[in-house]
Parts: structure tokens; sequence; C-alpha cells
């Protein structure tokens, strides 16, 4: 069986140059030296012509690459910022390329846009957030959010609850039968006052009209209340409340035991 002997460019470079030396210092031709080591007159004079480095393996011709003027289309389709995303996406221009004859599926033109940068170009990525510190006085932080009660529309019965951060217990629970709006957020504020004896000194929510309401920020500006809202879409930066809701979800709402809540009269007092 015969054994074949594979050198790296590097390794090929130095045979070249150990064969040369070798032939000038015994002033023997070339071919006498490559008998000698057992290296074919074909292989050597192939590293002469290469410069002993390796052929590429990539074809000559890629019959079935796209074409410059298409893929120029695509970019172009791809780069106009006047059109929607969704025509600017693999299969919208695949659509609009049919619309001109030619026909590309989206894993082609996904092809194109890897090949030119432009693949993840609609890639959304989260912008980063504060969790905020945890406080460690009582009523030093409140945080504030609704639950609905029902699904019906416009939304009928709600709780209004005020979680404190460092206790994790509710300092105001508000019956409504409405949507919460800029007086029950007030009627909270002022629930927590009459048991504690005191506001809360900084008062966290989510951006709902309620909240942002001018009668709010005036309310809490005289109260010395300071208002801290939450970034959009992070109900993280509100678990105390989010988690209460949570479990009350759970635990109340979707429980067969309470038997569904018609009258809310009673539920106040309670």
């Amino acid at each position: 069986m015969a054994h074949y002997t594979i050198f790296n460019d590097y390794e090929k470079q130095q045979k070249i140059k150990e064969i040369k030396k070798e032939s000038e210092r015994l002033n023997k031709p070339i071919y006498w030296i490559l008998k000698m080591i057992g290296i074919p007159k074909s292989t050597y004079y192939d590293w002469i012509a290469s410069g002993g480095k390796s052929k590429s393996k990539a074809p000559k011709n890629i019959w079935n690459k796209t074409a410059l003027w298409i893929e120029q289309k695509i970019v172009k389709i791809r780069e106009d910022n006047n059109l929607l995303k969704s025509k600017r996406s693999c299969l919208g221009i695949a659509t609009q390329l049919e619309k001109e004859g030619i026909f590309m599926d989206d894993s082609g033109i996904y092809k194109v846009l890897k090949r030119n940068g432009l693949n993840r170009q609609f890639v959304e990525r989260r912008t980063p957030f504060i969790i905020y510190p945890r406080s460690n006085k009582f009523l030093e932080v409140v945080c504030i959010d609704d639950i609905g009660l029902t699904n019906r529309k416009p939304r009928e019965f709600s709780i209004f609850n005020a979680i404190d951060e460092y206790s994790g217990m509710a300092v105001g629970i508000l019956f409504v039968n409405h949507r919460i709006n800029r007086y029950d957020v007030i009627s909270l504020l002022k629930m927590i006052k009459k048991k504690y004896g005191r506001y809360p000194k900084i008062l966290r929510m989510d951006n709902a009209k309620a909240h942002l309401s001018i009668l709010v920020k005036e309310f809490c500006k005289k109260k010395k209340i300071q208002t801290q809202f939450i970034d959009k879409g992070t109900p993280q930066q509100n678990w105390p409340v989010e988690g209460f809701n949570g479990v009350l979800q759970r635990d109340l709402l979707e429980s067969h035991l309470w038997g569904g809540w018609e009258d809310f009269s009673d539920k106040q007092k309670k």
C-alpha cells in the first residue's frame, strides 16, 4: 500500500529551499536530489509554480450564484426606508421581485442579505432598564397598580392595590366599578394616610393616564410625595405590586372557589 506524505504550505516552501541548497552543495541536478528524498518531479515543479502555496478548492465558476444586478436590486429594496418593514422583509422582497418576473425564495434572499451584512437589520434589541434598589424602610416606596376582575367591556370591576416595597404587604386596597381614574389614585393615597398617619415617600407606578394626570402630580407635589414612573414595557420595575396582582389573579380570580363576584358593595368594608 502506497504511503503519501502531506506537506503544509510552510513545509513545501522549506523543502524548495532545502532541495536547491542540497543540489548546489553536492553539485548534483535537482532530479537526482528529488529521487534521493522520494519527491516526484511533477510535485516539486507544481510547488515551484505555485510558490509552495496550496491551490484553492473553490470552483472558478459558481453557476447558481445570484446575478449581481439582482443582488443589487435586493439590497436597494432592503435599504429603502420609505417602504414598510413587511415589504423589506425576505418574503416582502421576494413578492416584489416576482412582480418583475424574478423568482427567488426567501431563503435565497436571506443569503444575499447576509453577504451584504443586512440580515439583522430588523432585529429588535431590548434596551436595558434599571431595577431600583429595594427600600429598607416601611412606606419609603409604595407601588400601585390595578387588576381587572371581569372581562366585560368597558371593564366594570377592578381592584386598585398599593403594596409597600419593604414589607411586601398591601397598605391600601380600593374596589372600584369603573376604569381607574385620577381620583382613585388620590383616594388610595388618602387611605394610606388615614391608616398609617403619613403618606409614602415615593410612589412608583406605570404610565397609565390616571397616574400621569396633572391632578395626581399636583397632589403628590403638595404632599411631598415623589413620583417614580417605570419605563414603558418593563413591569419588572414595579415588581411588588405586579407580583401581588399575579398571586391574586392565580389564587382568587381563577379559582373555582370564589364562585364569581357580581356585587362589590360589601367588599371594600371587609
